[in-house]
């Protein structure tokens, strides 16, 4: 498994997932944040707490009179695996355009929601010597490369395919909440009680 080196911390790593949904219907675009905020904490891919640690990096929010509502959200989210030499990192970038507030009827009630068009991508890798112990150390740096593809080949593979499921999951989450076709036998989240939005329209 050929380690590829990351252009801005320098560090190796292997490629574990490159995901991408699109989607241009009715959703709630804030409870689908709060959704994927919350996965995110459960699978220890971000802080409990304050919202102020949660590792989202970018935001912006602008009026456009091509696009209407735009959105642009990073979020880089990381988690341990239990051993100091390996690192899960996931990108999620949201892009969101065309939005604008709407009513929907459900059940013989009308709901508040959004219409618009939504698309995430995402890029997962295992990063290898997350602490940078061994690139530190004028031995070991040399020696790493040959150390992973050589000795860890199998516990990287591993690694990888492990964080890849975690990459679906999230994936299907999101195509679970935009009601889109999923591929795992379960959905990887219940259905909200209130599909459309945070409550009726008085």
């Amino acid at each position: 498994m050929e380690a590829m080196k990351h252009v801005l911390t320098g560090k190796n790593y292997v490629p574990a997932a490159t995901l991408r949904i699109k989607d241009k219907d009715y959703f709630h675009l804030k409870n689908l944040y709060i959704m994927l905020h919350d996965w995110t904490i459960e699978e220890g891919f971000a802080p409990a707490g304050k919202d102020e640690d949660f590792p989202e990096t970018f935001h912006m929010h602008r009026e456009t009179q091509k696009s209407g509502t735009e959105m642009w959200i990073w979020w880089r989210l990381s988690k341990g695996t239990g051993n100091s030499y390996y690192l899960y990192e996931i990108d999620l970038d949201f892009h969101v355009i065309l939005l604008k507030d709407a009513e929907v009827m459900h059940q013989g009630k009308k709901f508040k929601t959004n219409w618009g068009e939504i698309e995430l991508k995402l890029w997962a890798r295992v990063m290898f010597d997350k602490e940078g112990k061994w690139q530190k150390s004028p031995l070991l740096k040399h020696m790493d490369k040959i150390w992973h593809q050589r000795l860890f080949e199998k516990e990287a593979y591993a690694h990888r395919v492990t964080l890849y499921r975690y990459s679906y999951r999230l994936i299907e989450a999101v195509k679970t909440y935009l009601k889109l076709r999923t591929y795992l036998p379960e959905p990887e989240l219940e259905r909200w009680p209130n599909e459309f939005g945070l409550g009726e329209v008085q």
